[in-house]
């Protein structure tokens, strides 16, 4: 390898290692930081469960279209009242 090459190889290395260390703080300085990151992670866990349920929703309406629309099609149901 030249000394082009291996200066080159260095400077990428060096590159790739600054890169990869973390460039912000991430423990909380004070309790006030602390508090309302516990209550941010809380929001997030709610609405993750409110994601889940509206899913289940959805999936539950859908289904109950798509069950309505075999039976009108096989003649199981009348159409009217």
């Amino acid at each position: 390898m030249s000394a082009a090459e291996i200066e080159v190889r260095e400077t990428v290395r060096r590159m790739r290692e600054r890169s990869s260390s973390p460039g912000l703080e991430m423990r909380p300085g004070s309790a006030y930081e602390a508090v309302t990151r516990q209550m941010v992670e809380g929001l997030g866990e709610d609405l993750r469960e409110i994601r889940g349920r509206l899913n289940g929703l959805l999936w539950m309406v859908a289904g109950a279209i798509v069950l309505d629309v075999v039976m009108r099609l096989a003649g199981l149901v009348g159409v009217g009242p």
